[in-house]
């Protein structure tokens, strides 16, 4: 596989076309226990659209954490925003972030070029090799070598949505087929966006990814991971990926809280424009609201859907 200079193309209308250098905002859907009946979802959903939000993201977990809280319900990301795609054209539509090697790479590829299609090329595989021993344990994965894993399956997927034989022999995965089907409508795949702040995870973003996604990062801190980077995209002869960032669950209110205890993208209004204007100077072009708490109610994360489209977007978009 030739790893060159080239980066997938944007979907357009997606989170992923940053071309004229506007920042794209979108948000995830809460997934709290009390939060998950499918109108709720669906709902939520319906009014980001409807605020003018651009793309729609979803965490994937097999479980969460040690028993008692393995009962917790955590719906399949890519079924779920196919059901989704209908009734929120144009937004892009992303996983926060897809972890991999809980399942086969052929099953994946086949989940996620069907999820494409149905979007009208829409997706952004955002892609990590996750950091729960428990949740490997449940399908007997492999947790000591999922970095490696991981990075085999971005390197498989790239092949099977390549009109053509898809050929892959790596350490972890065999692959010898002549054409696998169907392919995605983005071309020459979806957005690959790799999740994920250590140094693994960003060698991997700039060796084989089209942007890098990492979650709940200080602004300092991303900026340090930007700066790693850029020399392994220096090293690997590669051009630097999409910058997007996606925040900490939390509230966004009226009022500022103590900055000793905030974390970005939290807090009041004025706190949370100046965080965005902060990852703007880094470079971020696609920042992911994770609004809400395990204690907020449905009708409370409307609210605050409704506060971030209402006071905050139309002052970092002018």
């Amino acid at each position: 596989m030739t790893l060159g200079k080239s980066r997938s193309a944007p979907a357009p209308g997606s989170a992923t076309d940053v071309n004229s250098g506007a920042t794209t905002f979108g948000v995830a859907i809460p997934f709290f226990d009390h939060q998950l009946g499918y109108d709720a979802i669906t709902n939520f959903a319906v009014s980001a659209h409807d605020l003018g939000f651009d793309g729609l993201w979803l965490s994937d977990h097999l479980v969460v954490g040690p028993p008692p809280q393995h009962s917790r319900t955590w719906f399949d990301a890519p079924t779920l925003l196919a059901g989704l795609a209908r009734v929120v054209p144009n937004m892009a539509l992303g996983t926060d972030v897809l972890i991999a090697a809980y399942r086969h790479p052929v099953v994946v590829a086949k989940a996620l070029a069907t999820l494409d299609i149905v979007s009208g090329g829409r997706l952004v595989v955002g892609v990590g090799s996750g950091h729960s021993e428990e949740e490997y344990a449940v399908v007997g994965a492999d947790f000591q070598n999922r970095g490696t894993v991981t990075d085999e399956f971005v390197q498989v997927w790239k092949q099977i949505w390549t009109p053509g034989p898809a050929v892959f022999r790596g350490r972890h995965i065999t692959l010898d087929e002549p054409e696998l089907l169907p392919q995605p409508i983005q071309r020459p795949h979806p957005p690959i966006w790799i999740g994920g702040d250590s140094r693994p995870a960003i060698r991997r973003a700039a060796r084989y990814g089209d942007g890098w996604h990492p979650l709940a990062l200080y602004p300092q801190a991303y900026a340090e991971g930007v700066a790693e980077l850029r020399r392994q995209c220096e090293r690997f002869g590669t051009e630097l990926p999409t910058l997007s960032y996606s925040g900490f669950f939390g509230d966004i209110g009226a009022r500022p809280v103590e900055e000793t205890t905030r974390q970005p993208l939290t807090g009041g209004v004025q706190q949370v424009i100046d965080d965005i204007g902060r990852f703007d100077e880094i470079g971020v072009r696609n920042i992911v609201f994770r609004l809400g708490s395990a204690e907020h109610s449905n009708a409370q994360n409307l609210d605050q859907l409704a506060l971030v489209a209402q006071e905050i977007l139309p002052a970092v978009r002018a």
